[in-house]
C-alpha cells in the first residue's frame, strides 16, 4: 500500500485523482450495472484479489504485487465495470486488514488508481478493435497487449507521481531498478491471468482457485529471488564502502560518501551523522543530507538528551515506527519533528563512542529490523572510517602544533606568512607581523626552574589566543620567541593589538610552584606591516625581529613599530 505525502500541490493531485478514478467507476456502474447473479464468482476473484495482495513482495523502491493477474482475467473473463468493482474492492479490504497505519486517503487513492488504469487500459483495448467476447485469440493478441501496456504505463505513472516527494531524490539506477521489477510483474502476472482465464471457461471458479495455487507459489519463489538480489547488493554495497572508506582520511569525504553508500541499501529522506565531541561532551551535526539541513545543523545534544543522545547513551540501535505515536518525543527538537519513521545506530568501536547515524521517512512504519541489521552492519564500516579520519585529522594538527604550548609551530609559521604575501601581492591586501620574547627569561628560568620556564612559556600562549581573533595566527618561533600574523591589518590597529597583549601578560599571574606566591612576566614586541614596510616574507619577518630588538634595547616591556625606528638606531650588521 502506498502512503500520503504533505504538500499543497501534491494534496491537490492526490484528490483530483480520487475524485476522477470514483467518477469513472460511478459512471461505469450507470452505464453498465454488475450482474448480481454472477456474486459468487465476483466474491472469488476479490479474494483472490486480496490473498495477491497479501503476498506483496517489497523492494527498497516500492513494493511489487502480482495482483494484476487477477484484474487481468477479470476483464477476460468479464468487462470493465466488473474489472475496476473487483479491483477497487481487493484494495479496500487488503489494505483494511493489512494496513499498519490506517490511512484512508491511501486506500481511496489505490482505489481510484486501479479505476482510471483500469478504464485507461479498456479504452485502448477497444481502440485497437478488441472483441467483445472470446476474448483470448491469436486475433485479439494485440488490442489484449495494448490492454496490459496502457494499465502498466497508467498505474506506473499515478504512483510514481504519488510518491515523488520521497523518490525524487533517488538515483537514475533505482528508478530503473524499480521500473525493472515492475515490468516484470506484468510478465508475469498477464500470461498466469490468460491460464485462469482458460480454466475459467472450461472448469468453472474452481479451476481458476486451483491455478491461483501456482501464482502464490510464483510470488514465494519471486521473493526468494529479491531476498537474494538484495542480499547480494547488500553486501556489494558493504564492500564498495569498506573499499572507498580506505581511500579517503578527510572527515567531510569520508562523511559524505558514507551517506551516498547508504542510500543504495536503505532508502532515505534525511540522514544525519552526529559527532561525539569528547571536550564538549556533546553531539554534533557534522554531516547533513536533508531538506532541513538548515533547521537540523544548530541541533546538538548531551549523551542522554533527546532520541539522539538516548541512543548514544544506551549504546542500542532504536527504531521508531512513528514519531506521531512516541509521546517522549513531543516536544523534543531534532530529526523527529519532521520525519514518522527514523532508525538511530550508535558507532561504535572498541567501546568508544564515535557519533551516531540517524535515518528517517516521512511515512509511518518505514523501517523494520530488515533496515536496522543493514545500517548495523554499516555501522560498523562507519566507525572504523570516522576514527581513521579523526585520527588523521588529529595527526595533522600535531604536525604543525607546538607541543607544549600548543600553538602553531615555527613550520606552519613560515607557510602561512608565505600564504599571506601571496595573497596581498595578487589581491592588494595587508597585514602585519608581531614578534615578542619574553623579558629576561634566562633569569626567570634560573631562579624557578625550567618546569616554571614552561609554564610561563604556555601562559603567554594562552593570553595569545584569547587576545586575537580566530583569523590570526599565532605560532611559536623559536625558544622564548612568539610570532602574530594578523591578516588584513595595518600599522596602527597592529599596535593596539599588540599592546592589549603586552597588558595582559603583564597583568596575569603565573604559578610556579604549590604554595609559592605567583609572579609576572613581560614581554617586548616588534612589529612590521606588508607592503608599507616590505613586500616579501622574509623582509617583513627581519624587520619584525629588528623592531623586536629596537625594543629590548630601549628599556623591554614595550612594542616598538619598524616604522618609528629611528635610522641609526641598530647596530648595522657586518
Amino acid at each position: 500500500m502506498v502512503k500520503p505525502r504533505k504538500g499543497f500541490v501534491h494534496g491537490l493531485y492526490v484528490w483530483l485523482v480520487i475524485f476522477t478514478g470514483y467518477g469513472m467507476l460511478a459512471a461505469l456502474l450507470k452505464q453498465n450495472p454488475l450482474d448480481i447473479d454472477l456474486w459468487r464468482e465476483y466474491a472469488i476473484l476479490v479474494a483472490l484479489g486480496v490473498l495477491a495482495e497479501w503476498f506483496v513482495v517489497s523492494l527498497p523502491q516500492g513494493s511489487l504485487s502480482l495482483g494484476f493477474a487477477i484484474v487481468f482475467v477479470s476483464f477476460v473473463r468479464f468487462d470493465t465495470t466488473t474489472t475496476v468493482v473487483i479491483s477497487v474492492l481487493s484494495a479496500f479490504m487488503a489494505n483494511s486488514i493489512f494496513s499498519k497505519d490506517g490511512l484512508f486517503r491511501s486506500t481511496l487513492f489505490n482505489g481510484a488508481q486501479y479505476t482510471i488504469s483500469a478504464f485507461m487500459a479498456s479504452a485502448a483495448y477497444h481502440n485497437w478493435g478488441g472483441q467483445l467476447s472470446n476474448k483470448i485469440t491469436i486475433q485479439n493478441l494485440i488490442p489484449l497487449i495494448c490492454f496490459v501496456l496502457v494499465y502498466f504505463f497508467v498505474n506506473h505513472l499515478l504512483v510514481t507521481l504519488f510518491l515523488w516527494p520521497s523518490v525524487r531524490h533517488q538515483t537514475w539506477n533505482m528508478w530503473r531498478s524499480a521500473l525493472k521489477w515492475d515490468a516484470l510483474t506484468y510478465m508475469f502476472a498477464a500470461p498466469i491471468g490468460i491460464l485462469m482465464a482458460l480454466i475459467y471457461e472450461k472448469t468453472g471458479s474452481l479451476g481458476a482457485v486451483l491455478l491461483f495455487i501456482p501464482l502464490l507459489t510464483l510470488k514465494y519463489l519471486f521473493r526468494l529471488y529479491i531476498n537474494l538480489e538484495m542480499a547480494n547488493k547488500e553486501l556489494a554495497v558493504l564492500y564498495e564502502v569498506a573499499k572507498n572508506l580506505g581511500a579517503h582520511l578527510d572527515l567531510s569525504k569520508t562523511l559524505g560518501l558514507i551517506l551516498q553508500e547508504t542510500r543504495r541499501v536503505v532508502n532515505y529522506h534525511t540522514a544525519v551523522i552526529y559527532l561525539w565531541e569528547e571536550e564538549e561532551q556533546v553531539l554534533m551535526p557534522t554531516a547533513i543530507r536533508s531538506p532541513f539541513h538548515e533547521q537540523l545543523r544548530d541541533i546538538i545534544y548531551s549523551l542522554g538528551e533527546g532520541l539522539v543522545g538516548g541512543v548514544a547513551k544506551a549504546r542500542e540501535p532504536e527504531i521508531v515506527y512513528d514519531t506521531k505515536k512516541e509521546p517522549s518525543l513531543r516536544g523534543i527538537p531534532g530529526i523527529n519533528q519532521f520525519l514518522r519513521s527514523l532508525l538511530v545506530i550508535p558507532l561504535i568501536l572498541d567501546d568508544k563512542l564515535i557519533g551516531v547515524i540517524a535515518v528517517g521517512k516521512k511515512d509511518p512504519y518505514a523501517y523494520g529490523p530488515k533496515q536496522l541489521r543493514i545500517l548495523g552492519s554499516l555501522g560498523g564500516q562507519v566507525a572504523v572510517a570516522m576514527e581513521n579520519a579523526m585520527l588523521y585529522k588529529k595527526i595533522e594538527k600535531l604536525a604543525v602544533t607546538d607541543g607544549l604550548t600548543k600553538v602553531y609551530n615555527h613550520r606552519y609559521f613560515y607557510k602561512r606568512i608565505e600564504e599571506e604575501s601571496e595573497r596581498s601581492r595578487r589581491y592588494g591586501t595587508t597585514y602585519s607581523l608581531l614578534m615578542l620574547d619574553l623579558d629576561f627569561f634566562k633569569k626567570f628560568n634560573d631562579t624557578y626552574g625550567h618546569r616554571a620556564g614552561d609554564a610561563a612559556l604556555s601562559t603567554v600562549s594562552r593570553v595569545l589566543k584569547e587576545n586575537t581573533r580566530s583569523v590570526d595566527v599565532v605560532s611559536r618561533y623559536g625558544g622564548v620567541e612568539f610570532a602574530v600574523i594578523l591578516p588584513e591589518t595595518d600599522a596602527v590597529p597592529a599596535r593596539l593589538v599588540a599592546e592589549r597583549i603586552r597588558r595582559a601578560i603583564e597583568d596575569t599571574p603565573i604559578q610556579v610552584a604549590d604554595g609559592a606566591p605567583p609572579v609576572r612576566v613581560t614581554v617586548s614586541m616588534g612589529i612590521a606591516t606588508c607592503t608599507q614596510d616590505a613586500a616579501y616574507p622574509n623582509e617583513v619577518i627581519e624587520l619584525a625581529d629588528k623592531a623586536l630588538y629596537y625594543s629590548k634595547r630601549t628599556g623591554k616591556n614595550r612594542v616598538s613599530l619598524w616604522s618609528e625606528v629611528p635610522v641609526g638606531a641598530l647596530p648595522a650588521e657586518e
